[in-house]
């Protein structure tokens, strides 16, 4: 039996909290738990966590109490799940729709020699109005190394049993999502499965980390790049073969007005 188990880090995100609750809590398929580690927030936060834990008992379980940064929190609510099935969930994120476990459900289910699944998102802004759509294809270590983060946790799930195997989230800042999906993709190269629908939600607002990156932030996502293989010789045709094998796969998928855009993207972008 599948069963799903969401990790939602918090820290003073009340305004964003209850959506993505609510989200979860209303997804069609129903064997999932969430595990919400908030890291002791002071902005009515935990009276909302103790709120919907009462009322969902049967799929929250929740701890609030200061934690190391966010990978710290994400990995204690990964320790605690039961569900052989993991992700986590900012609470600022949200799932596209109510039956977006029963798709992930129904892509395991059928692919049982994956161990990692992901799917296309939506950028959001912080009123929820979809900014542009992101469309994957089945990642490799290689096109992350190069081409950066081509896939997100929004929209993604993995076996639990990696977790025995590989250990857990490095704990930085910022990119230990980039780190722990290059370290998925090096332990198991052949391991991914992408979903061809909009499965996650990704919201672009001021307060986010993402949004504001250090140069120490920068600095760390090259060394983990260095780490699994990175490397500057011929790199431009690196890049160029990678660009072509994505617009193959999105016309494979029948995705030909995406691939073109981004062809007049790129043009774009060099004049």
């Amino acid at each position: 039996m599948i069963k799903f188990s969401i990790v939602i880090p918090c820290l003073n995100q009340i305004e964003f909290l209850k959506q993505c609750l609510e989200n979860i809590l209303h997804q069609s398929y129903k064997n999932f738990e969430v595990i919400i580690i908030d890291g002791g927030s002071n902005d009515g936060t935990k009276a909302l966590i103790k709120k919907y834990s009462k009322k969902y008992s049967k799929f929250i379980f929740w701890k609030s109490e200061k934690d190391n940064g966010q990978a710290d929190a994400i990995n204690k609510g990964i320790k605690k799940s039961s569900g052989n099935w993991i992700t986590w969930q900012n609470c600022d994120d949200y799932y596209k729709n109510k039956n977006v476990l029963k798709i992930f459900y129904e892509n395991i289910k059928n692919n049982p020699s994956k161990i990692l699944f992901i799917g296309n998102i939506n950028l959001v802004n912080k009123s929820k109005k979809i900014i542009r759509e992101i469309k994957y294809v089945t990642p490799s270590l290689y096109s992350l190394v190069y081409e950066g983060m081509t896939l997100t946790n929004q929209a993604a799930f993995w076996s639990s049993y990696v977790h025995k195997d590989i250990g857990y989230l490095f704990n930085s800042r910022i990119n230990f999502d980039y780190e722990w999906f290059m370290r998925i993709l090096s332990k198991y190269p052949k391991g991914a499965h992408h979903i061809n629908q909009i499965l996650g939600c990704y919201r672009l607002h001021e307060n986010q980390k993402t949004y504001n990156q250090t140069e120490k932030d920068h600095q760390m996502k090259l060394f983990f790049k260095k780490k699994y293989g990175f490397n500057q010789r011929f790199y431009f045709l690196k890049i160029f073969l990678l660009k072509f094998r994505r617009f193959s796969l999105y016309i494979l998928q029948g995705n030909l007005f995406y691939a073109l855009r981004g062809v007049f993207y790129l043009l774009l972008k060099k004049n």
